[in-house]
């Protein structure tokens, strides 16, 4: 019988835990085919042994080893203390099986902890207790950048259950994964956390993007794929083609901020003490998580644990850990461990959003309707923007993605036609 056990953060046992980007299936994918392939090649070994034939005459399958002259069978569990004797083979030393041969992948399978998940047995970030927890609710700067000037809380220590309020400070753009600072008020739950938070007065600076608006910018990256910018692809002369073409379409494409949106809102418990940190967090990203908390706190990454719960949605947002840190920098503070629950409201507003972007594209179609040129433009501000500032393309790899994704609709004729691909700069962050 196997238990399934959510891993805690420990890159040297597990390697790298980031899931955020499809990672789970694009990077995990063959190492556990291999892992599963060596360990049914050990368990083969075994049973070989134990019975003293060859080990081409047996085969494991249905969680026991068959003596395929014979009919015997052993279970795999009688077998694993003669399998750990033998080398691990590597990688290259297994044969996998063949796509005909799979009986759980791509079929419909029963989620392991999905029992869990129904009866509320399940952990997720917002079901941590720690003895003598306290709560936060942070009021964050409403303008990314902006920071506070000053505040009054004494209407917010007058809602029962408040104990104390405590300015958080922020990151300067580009922050990064860092927190944006605010205002916490700390409670003995999380609702008089909020209603403390709902009562505070606060004067902000909202900072040089104060003058952010999402339409004018819309136009600027509208206006920007109007025009030539740098080229990251250029194949045969595709304005050429375009100019003689006998019909060409024409399209304007337009993405705004998209929030996440995951079904459980952030959420992170952290406990500081003895100069250790120990978080408990419904992370994407643990070992991400632990850099940015040795970043803030200013301690040694072998002091810094986190524990990983289930998600309850991620979508790449849970790979941000600047929920996580705000939680241990409150914690320090306090002195306790301290929850810091994000609301949904908290959850919009704060977002790393999908970025925005403009996109112009050209085809040219032969008299047959197939594409013969085609000329792509994209804006957007790019996502290392997100870490370092006066970004103004995106990497190759970022463009590669968008262009690459418009091309697949015509795996034939795309190897025959002119292409060419630009990025038109676009200064701004990856965060708004």
């Amino acid at each position: 019988m196997f238990a399934v056990v959510q891993a805690e953060g420990d890159e040297a046992r597990y390697g790298g835990q980031n899931t955020d980007g499809s990672r789970s299936l694009r990077h995990f994918m063959l190492p556990m085919r291999q892992m599963g392939a060596a360990t049914r090649h050990m368990l083969e070994l075994a049973a070989a042994r134990v019975w003293a034939v060859d080990v081409s005459e047996v085969a494991a399958r249905s969680h026991q080893v068959v003596h395929s002259r014979t009919g015997r069978t052993v279970s795999y569990g009688k077998l694993v203390a003669v399998a750990r004797a033998f080398p691990v083979p590597q990688p290259n030393e297994v044969k996998l099986k063949p796509e005909t041969a799979f009986r759980y992948i791509g079929k419909g399978m029963p989620i392991i902890d999905l029992a869990d998940m129904t009866h509320g047995h399940a952990q997720y970030g917002i079901d941590v207790r720690l003895p003598g927890m306290k709560y936060a609710a942070i009021s964050r700067p409403p303008v990314y950048g902006g920071r506070v000037v000053k505040f009054d809380d004494s209407e917010a220590m007058k809602v029962p259950g408040v104990e104390r309020v405590v300015k958080l400070d922020g990151t300067p753009p580009p922050s990064g994964f860092q927190p944006l600072g605010g205002v916490a008020v700390i409670a003995r739950n999380t609702w008089a956390a909020i209603q403390g938070r709902s009562k505070l007065n606060i004067q902000w600076d909202d900072g040089p993007n104060h003058v952010y608006d999402s339409a004018n910018y819309r136009k600027q990256l509208e206006e920007a794929v109007r025009r030539p910018g740098k080229v990251v692809r250029n194949d045969g002369d595709a304005e050429a083609a375009l100019a003689s073409a006998k019909r060409v379409i024409r399209a304007d494409y337009y993405v705004a901020h998209i929030a996440h949106a995951s079904m459980e809102t952030p959420v992170a418990t952290a406990l500081v003490s003895d100069g250790r940190c120990e978080v408990w967090a419904c992370t994407q990203n643990p070992q991400g998580a632990r850099d940015e908390l040795v970043k803030a706190l200013g301690i040694p990454a072998e002091r810094v644990k986190v524990n990983v719960t289930l998600l309850g949605g991620g979508f790449g947002r849970k790979s941000k850990p600047d929920y996580v840190v705000e939680a241990a920098l409150l914690a320090r503070v306090v002195g306790a461990p301290v929850k810091v629950q994000w609301t949904r409201e908290d959850d919009i507003q704060h977002d790393y959003y999908h970025t925005v972007n403009a996109q112009h594209i050209e085809a040219a179609l032969d008299g047959e309707g197939r594409p013969t040129a085609w000329l792509h433009r994209v804006a957007f501000p790019a996502i290392p923007s997100t870490f370092t500032p006066n970004i103004t393309y995106a990497s190759d790899e970022s463009s590669a993605r968008v262009f690459s994704t418009f091309l697949t609709p015509f795996p034939t004729s795309a190897a025959r036609m002119a292409r060419q691909s630009r990025m038109c700069g676009s200064d701004g962050f990856g965060r708004f």
